[in-house]
């Protein structure tokens, strides 16, 4: 690994060049993989944690092929948050700066939705360790805005209706559960992630007693929850983003349940406003489905990162990533010739991509752009922190 002022410098360099302010060396000897992640940490974004995972895993490769390669990190968040504006200008960056062959990112599904669509009319991949809305990848694919392919996008997260099918699969099988009310706010994430939990749950031969909705807004969840449990649920399975109160039915369980009732939900509750929501009741039986697997043995190199336990699998799929895109770069630069290949022949190189074995598993990409064997873990709370509990 590089020097860090070596590397800062490096990047520094890149950053300039793409303005116009400042040049550093051969503008043709220099290749540029992107990431694209929010900087600006807020509540559980764990987006520059994964950015410096990117750094260290393009460090131990200075050069491909002879030309030399440079990490840029592109912002996409504004006063902590991620922004679609801010997401949309960094596409405008990745299709003018022709030395981008590469990005990893995006890193929420809601800018891709946007940005996607941009990048791709100039071939630009785009390769996510965390977006996983189903939709990005569906045919057709609905939710790219104003597009309905996106041939230049790929990802190795699990689409969360994967996450939600595995945790009906550790519930129903490893915990013995069979009897379950399934709450969904009335956003596509949290009903598309109920849907797929109820049919898996169906599948394994469990039953699903109550199917509800319920908003942001509601001042009380007592009434729903005792209805869950006059049914007879033994868990209850939550299809909401943390913001929309999906982790004060959590408390709100306490005194209507047992204590030892288990609470599922996906990877848009697993930030601290969700902790501060539960309150006493985050604890090891609430539980979240992340879609990246924990790697069984990390690098020494990044267990220097300080990396929030929120975020593990996902910074580490970023890793993952970045050494995927840069085995794609090499591959196209020689099937070029040794010249400086298109994007396009990245783009082909990355969608050839058969059994890398990385961190977080073996990724091979169908014609969609998703991994065919997708990885999913499960994490709960523990300690006031979100901490990795098993792999699914």
């Amino acid at each position: 690994m590089r020097p860090a002022a070596l590397l800062l410098v490096t990047l520094m360099s890149a950053i300039l060049s793409c303005t116009g302010s400042a040049t550093s060396g051969n503008r043709d000897a220099q290749i540029i993989i992107a990431g694209e992640f929010p900087l600006e940490r807020n509540g559980g974004v764990g987006g520059n944690d994964a950015s410096r995972a990117v750094e260290i895993a393009l460090a131990d490769h200075p050069t491909i092929g002879g030309y030399r390669l440079v990490y840029e990190p592109l912002d996409d968040s504004l006063a902590g948050f991620q922004s679609r504006d801010k997401a949309l200008q960094n596409a405008k960056i990745m299709i003018r700066e022709s030395r981008i062959l590469g990005v990893v990112g995006p890193w929420d599904s809601r800018n891709a939705m946007a940005v996607v669509p941009i990048t791709g009319q100039a071939n630009v991949v785009m390769l996510s360790p965390s977006t996983t809305a189903d939709c990005l990848t569906a045919k057709p694919k609905a939710c790219l805005a104003g597009a309905e392919t996106a041939k230049n996008y790929f990802r190795i997260a699990a689409p969360d209706s994967v996450g939600a099918r595995a945790e009906a699969g550790i519930a129903v099988h490893k915990l013995g559960l069979t009897k379950f009310a399934v709450i969904t706010d009335d956003e596509p994430y949290g009903t598309s992630i109920g849907d797929a939990f109820t049919s898996e749950v169906t599948t394994l031969g469990g039953a699903v007693v109550v199917r509800e909705s319920y908003t942001q807004t509601d001042q009380s969840y007592d009434p729903l929850l005792r209805k869950a449990r006059s049914a007879g649920a033994e868990a209850v399975f939550v299809g909401g983003f943390s913001q929309n109160g999906a982790c004060r039915i959590r408390a709100a369980m306490t005194g209507v349940f047992p204590a030892d009732i288990y609470f599922f939900s996906g990877d848009g509750i697993v930030d601290r406003d969700c902790l501060m929501d539960a309150g006493a009741a985050a604890d090891d039986r609430m539980v979240a489905a992340v879609s990246a697997r924990q790697p069984s043995t990390v690098p020494a190199v990044l267990r220097r990162l300080p990396y929030s336990a929120s975020d593990d699998a996902y910074v580490f799929a970023a890793y993952d990533c970045a050494e995927i895109l840069v085995a794609a770069i090499d591959h196209a630069i020689k099937q070029n010739g040794g010249k400086v290949p298109r994007r396009e022949q990245v783009l082909a190189a990355v969608a050839a991509t058969r059994d890398y074995k990385g961190l977080t598993g073996t990724f091979s990409f169908d014609a969609n752009g998703d991994a065919t064997k997708p990885a999913v873990s499960l994490y709960h709370a523990r300690n006031g922190a979100w901490t990795f509990w098993q792999n699914a």
